[in-house]
């Protein structure tokens, strides 16, 4: 019952906008964020950081840390946001948490085979065809560097969109979640 009044009072103080003391902790925690999606902090940096917060701010720092990072969700970054949530939420909101999870799974499984077919030579033409058009022929075309191929982001794109609804619809009831809690 403590913590629920707690949360109560965390939220009013997001809302309204930090007391100036508090301030600088929830841009921190908003550029920890940004750090955590481009993959040059790790969870536990993260987790590390909020921790020498001071108590009464620390709720609203890992709310706004929580509401950044689901609000970028994408199937890239899906698995490692999902770990956050459980850590910082544990126990709250399973349903839309399993369904990510789940899509997660497809889409890399989706992928995986995307990746078999093409290391068989399954789509060779498509992506020869543009270095062909390019005018690179013979020997330099022994390999091609999928991430830096069209064909293969028009094909993860393509994955990616038969996935997109779902996830949008999980990733605000995770949103909405953080309201509630």
């Amino acid at each position: 019952m403590e913590r629920t009044a707690d949360l109560a009072k965390m939220k009013e103080i997001a809302a309204s906008g930090p007391p100036p003391e508090h301030e600088s902790y929830i841009k921190a925690s908003s550029l920890l964020a940004d750090s955590f999606l481009k993959k040059t902090a790790t969870l536990d940096k993260v987790i590390e950081t909020m921790e020498r917060y001071p108590a009464g701010v620390r709720e609203a720092a890992e709310w706004t840390f929580l509401e950044k990072i689901i609000s970028s969700m994408d199937l890239d970054n899906l698995d490692e946001i999902l770990f956050a949530y459980r850590h910082y939420r544990p126990r709250q909101e399973e349903e839309p948490v399993k369904k990510l999870e789940e899509i997660s799974r497809g889409y890399r499984e989706q992928l995986r085979k995307l990746r078999r077919a093409v290391k068989a030579g399954q789509y060779r033409q498509q992506l020869l065809h543009e270095l062909v058009q390019e005018g690179i022929s013979g020997t330099a075309l022994a390999g091609v560097n999928l991430k830096r191929s069209n064909w293969w982001k028009k094909q993860r794109e393509s994955l990616a969109a038969d996935f997109s609804p779902e996830l949008a619809r999980l990733k605000e009831q995770l949103l909405r979640s953080l309201d509630k809690s």
